[in-house]
């Protein structure tokens, strides 16, 4: 019997070890998340991220922060990005395998607004995914993508100025699109 109760000790005492290593609800804690989709219908497209030039340090002299459209921050002058909070712009679309897209961005200088003198973003430029083919040096394009389903990229310069005050800035541009 002695052997029964050793056997039925340990046990115990390796039940009470899980239990006092197990989380409790206090432990556990909660987190969020975000859930996101983005749909497309035929001859539609849609915003899928915002041109984000992220955070700079601004200097007494004026600068620029450029980010192209494969997602690369450079910049001139004193201005120092800081972070990779940055994003090129990206819209997605849908059309038809070998249909022909006219992409246009405007306006040619977007005034970004905040707390200091405006700031301008320039050299607006598109990029297409491989699931887009630019015809020459134009603004069309040929889907290629079988499905029909196709993306692009946008980025530009922005151009801050000698002492720009901190702050967040804002502004918009216009992407259009026309299927042929």
């Amino acid at each position: 019997m002695s052997g029964a109760k050793s056997k039925l000790l340990l046990q115990a005492s390796a039940y009470c070890a899980a239990l006092a290593l197990a989380p409790t609800a206090v432990q556990a804690g909660t987190r969020t998340a975000d859930a996101q989709i983005a749909v497309v219908t035929p001859l539609s497209f849609i915003q899928v991220e915002d041109l984000d030039f992220g955070r700079v340090i601004a200097s007494t002299t004026a600068g620029t922060v450029t980010i192209s459209t494969a997602n690369v921050r450079t910049q001139t002058g004193s201005v120092v990005p800081i972070g990779t909070d940055y994003q090129r712009g990206k819209f997605a679309g849908m059309g038809s395998q070998n249909q022909r897209v006219t992409i246009s961005l405007a306006p040619a200088v977007i005034p970004l607004t905040g707390p200091g003198a405006p700031m301008t973003v320039t050299n607006l430029t598109i990029g297409p995914d491989s699931t887009l083919n630019q015809l020459g040096a134009s603004s069309n394009y040929r889907i290629v993508a079988a499905d029909g389903i196709f993306w692009f990229y946008v980025g530009g310069r922005l151009n801050v100025g000698a002492n720009q005050a901190a702050g967040y800035y804002s502004g918009t541009f216009t992407a259009t699109l026309v299927y042929q």
